[in-house]
């Protein structure tokens, strides 16, 4: 069962799942039968003709038709195609548990890829840890598609990861030798690599980048970063 009452007096904004689309995308009820397709934010999942596209759809299936979820406008909103950006959330079963975030799942299940969306950053860096994490064990579409990766998928390091909470990307340019790092909201972090015969590390604070010698890259913007 899903929580559909309101707790502390606060009326949850519930929209049942009629359809599912793809391993990332489902459609919902908006007014007089309208249907809404809504993508879920900050995660990517194998297209229509990749490896692993029926799995992942099978598995978004399971998860959320005919269920209510909760949603959360970030930044954006709307595509081009006119779907419905959201972050997206199946309710706790009681008070005390948190509600659970769909992409979360579905990334640290092995199932979809964190992705960078510039605008939308609220879960950027807290998801990039499970999507690091996922490819390092090598389970699900990292097995399953050897060889074949979607084009999301493309291995992005060879180093693995050692600690969940350090995350940040510090790289070596091979044609001039210069050193910066990339935070997770950097449009380039999930197709830098990491090479430790190079010198290149991973970081668990800007701080600790900055005295290593390393700067921040110039492609990455700070008008979304939190202060």
């Amino acid at each position: 069962m899903i929580k559909e009452g309101s707790y502390g007096g606060v009326k949850e904004n519930l929209h049942e799942v009629l359809r599912v689309v793809d391993g990332d995308t489902f459609g919902i009820a908006r007014k007089r039968e309208e249907v809404v397709i809504v993508q879920i934010l900050n995660m990517s999942v194998p297209d229509r003709g990749e490896c692993y596209y029926s799995e992942t759809k099978k598995t978004l299936t399971d998860l959320l038709k005919n269920k209510k979820v909760k949603l959360e406008k970030d930044v954006s909103g709307v595509d081009s195609y006119g779907r419905f950006l959201r972050h997206v959330y199946l309710l706790s079963r009681t008070e005390d548990d948190d509600n659970a975030i769909v992409a979360k799942f579905m990334i640290e299940n092995d199932w979809a890829q964190a992705l960078s969306v510039l605008s939308d950053v609220k879960y950027k860096t807290y998801l990039a840890r499970f999507g690091t994490e996922a490819k390092a064990e090598k389970l699900g579409v990292w097995s399953r598609c050897k060889g074949k990766l979607p084009k999301n998928f493309a291995e992005t390091t060879n180093a693995q990861l050692k600690d969940a909470d350090c995350v940040i990307k510090g790289n070596v340019f091979k044609n001039n030798g210069e050193r910066v790092y990339f935070l997770p909201e950097c449009p380039s972090y999930f197709q830098t690599r990491i090479n430790p015969y190079k010198g290149e590390r991973y970081f668990c604070t800007e701080v600790e980048a900055k005295s290593a010698g390393f700067k921040i890259s110039s492609g990455c913007t700070t008008i979304f970063r939190k202060k």
